[in-house]
């Protein structure tokens, strides 16, 4: 199980450096002013699209990979890391690295599909936890 939470600890780092890249990008290009960043009250519709992009699937990947975090720390606690938990981890994870590749470009109509996709591996996952907590 700890294989799928690094990769999902990789992917959140590395959209953190794109969004990075973004931001300095816009600023060096004059899109963005240096003082946005104290408050972040620039409006929406005046930053540039991979500045919007990169924040949100950031903000996204601290969001339910929570839950996955914690899913696969109880796995590996309870000793119930078979085959089922491991494949639906690493489902899980190649989902969401479709969804960031998605979130990144700005495709919404797969995003959103390939994030279904990853809440049921999640829900699965939870069954599977609920069920063993209750079958013992």
């Amino acid at each position: 199980m700890i294989y799928p939470m690094a990769a999902m600890v990789l992917l959140t780092f590395y959209v953190a450096l794109r969004m990075f890249k973004a931001r300095v990008n816009a600023v060096k290009s004059g899109q963005v002013s240096i003082e946005h960043f104290k408050t972040y009250a620039t409006p929406s519709h005046e930053l540039p699209p991979m500045m919007i992009y990169t924040q949100r699937c950031y903000n996204n990947l601290l969001e339910m990979p929570i839950l996955f975090y914690a899913a696969c720390l109880t796995a590996m606690t309870i000793q119930l890391t078979g085959m089922l938990m491991l494949v639906l981890a690493w489902v899980y994870v190649a989902c969401r690295i479709l969804q960031a590749m998605l979130h990144l470009r700005g495709k919404v109509r797969w995003r959103m599909r390939s994030f279904l996709a990853s809440v049921v591996c999640l829900l699965a996952m939870w069954a599977v936890l609920v069920g063993s907590a209750l079958a013992n």
